[in-house]
């Protein structure tokens, strides 16, 4: 994670930049995995997935403009159970969900090998070269 973490690990509330204009949002999940709630614009093009989760199961709220930031903000102010709830639900969404990646690669894999596919030598490390070397 990156170094906005700590901050959002200090904060009440997280609001996700770059989604009240065309930017596409930040990435939300720093903020869910220190039990922050989040708030972010229409645009989370970047992250569509991951926030619509996160409206989902109750982590987020998302505003279309600066007037409903501030009334999304105030409202988890004013509702410390209610921020609390959120924070919550937002690190639970990152709980449940860790091990994505290899859950989806042993995925690929069995397809592929239900498809035929044989494995003929193993994975190439990552950072090796993939050309044998040239003697001199």
């Amino acid at each position: 994670m990156g170094e906005l973490q700590r901050l959002y690990a200090a904060s009440d509330v997280a609001f996700i930049g770059g989604s009240l204009v065309p930017h596409g949002g930040q990435n939300l999940l720093e903020a869910c995995v220190v039990r922050v709630p989040v708030v972010f614009g229409p645009h989370m093009f970047h992250f569509e997935e991951i926030s619509a989760m996160a409206l989902e199961r109750g982590a987020a709220r998302q505003v279309l403009d600066i007037d409903g930031l501030v009334a999304a903000v105030a409202l988890y102010f004013e509702q410390p159970e209610l921020r609390r709830v959120a924070g919550l639900a937002a690190h639970t969404l990152v709980t449940e969900n860790r091990g994505a990646l290899e859950r989806t690669l042993a995925h690929v894999e069995a397809t592929l090998h239900a498809a035929g596919w044989k494995e003929s030598a193993p994975p190439a490390k990552v950072g090796a070269a993939t050309a044998p070397a040239r003697s001199r």
